[in-house]
């Protein structure tokens, strides 16, 4: 038997990349000495902090007793997801944790659950500004916390690659913010807007960080309208057309459509559209399915999500005719000549099994009419969600 200390590292590293869980990790750990560093920074590598609410006591000061007592895992923790502190006695542990780590390149910080409003000791507010200002953050994901102050957003958007939180800050905080001149270009490439009690609020965002220069590298927009009717969202993709190459759209509720302006380096563009209990296509989405060859010459996916909620009594969908774009002279007329990709997905945001393959086959049917020019291609494909299935959960 070969003794695992004569085993060459990079043997053991593969060894250790093949094992995808914890228990797994932690006996391979004890087996010998050898095992233990690797497995350690597997293990570590990513780390949950979650509230009592979860049913996990004490998780805080669990995680401040074992980093402090072996000091060495911090730095193996790269990507933390933290619950928002509700409860006082949390506070304190947490704020140490954060200070010890100071390799995060992942950080992800929301509520459980619940919208919460963007306050808390100073402690607290400068430990989360620490962890934002690290050197290796790379991404950061604020989720169900509004009124984070415009400086902070600048801040992070000057300092990461990506970044994603709830536009909706607290009256008086959302205004220009004006940061040292620089030349050197900003980080931030992928910008998620994720929900909004306003679309309001996502067009002066984004116009703020567009006019502080935030914006001139960003080439992955995704955005969630909000309930209202705003120009800003059409200013906003116009702000940002020179660099954008991947745009997604999240509409939440029966509301117009927004015009797609002129995107000339477009690539990837994904649309979402809630029909409720409707069998209906959005009828805003013929406008922009006709546009995609003059407004996105070089697209080359296109993904359509459509959210329904399945009835007891399955309905049969709205009949459709082919969509001219992409009829059965499609190919031929070479209109979008990069598209490869299109994918049609039925996401159920409640689950009821016994209809939801009814409703998935009435799907799949009307946007075979609808696509008519791509069936028998390797272009198109049908997919389909259930109700688990969150954003939040699917960040990079």
């Amino acid at each position: 038997m070969v003794n695992p200390l004569w085993l060459p590292q990079e043997l053991i590293d593969t060894i250790v990349d093949e094992l995808d869980d914890t228990p797994c990790l932690t006996v391979c750990s004890r087996a010998a000495k050898a095992f233990v560093v690797p497995c350690q920074r597997r293990i570590f590598h990513t780390m949950v902090l979650l509230s009592e609410e979860s049913g996990y006591t004490k998780t805080y000061q669990r995680a401040w007793d074992l980093l402090s007592s072996a000091p060495h895992l911090v730095a193996y923790v790269r990507d933390l997801t933290a619950v928002w502190p509700i409860v006082a006695t949390d506070r304190r542990p947490f704020v140490s944790v954060l200070r010890l780590l100071t390799n995060v390149r992942r950080f992800t910080i929301s509520t459980d659950g619940q919208y919460t409003n963007w306050d808390g000791e100073e402690n607290l507010m400068s430990a989360i500004l620490a962890v934002i200002s690290l050197p290796f953050l790379d991404r950061l994901h604020i989720l169900r916390v509004f009124g984070v102050p415009s400086s902070l957003i600048c801040h992070a958007a000057s300092s990461v690659r990506v970044l994603s939180l709830d536009p909706c800050p607290s009256s008086g905080t959302l205004g220009t913010h004006s940061p040292p001149p620089s030349t050197i270009p900003p980080p931030l490439e992928h910008l998620n807007l994720l929900s909004s009690r306003s679309t309001h609020h996502i067009g002066q965002l984004v116009l703020m960080l567009s006019a502080n220069g935030h914006l001139r590298k960003i080439r992955h927009l995704a955005i969630t309208l909000g309930g209202d009717v705003y120009d800003e969202p059409e200013n906003v993709l116009a702000s940002v057309s020179a660099t954008l190459r991947h745009l997604e759209i999240n509409y939440p509720g029966r509301h117009e459509a927004i015009r797609i302006p002129q995107l000339n380096l477009l690539q990837n563009l994904e649309l979402s559209f809630y029909v409720g209990t409707s069998r209906t296509l959005p009828q805003d989405l013929y406008h922009i399915i006709s546009n995609l060859p003059e407004l996105t010459p070089i697209l080359e996916s296109f993904t359509l999500t459509i959210r329904m909620i399945p009835q007891m009594q399955e309905p049969p969908w709205a009949p459709a005719g082919a969509w001219p774009v992409f009829d059965v002279g499609f190919i031929e007329r070479g209109a979008l000549p990069r598209l490869r990709n299109v994918t049609c997905c039925l996401h159920h945001i409640i689950d009821y099994f016994h209809a939801s393959g009814i409703s998935y086959d009435g799907f799949v049917a009307t946007m075979s009419d609808k696509l008519n020019g791509l069936i028998g291609t390797d272009m198109l494909r049908f997919t389909q969600r259930n109700s688990s299935y969150r954003v939040e959960d699917n960040l990079p």
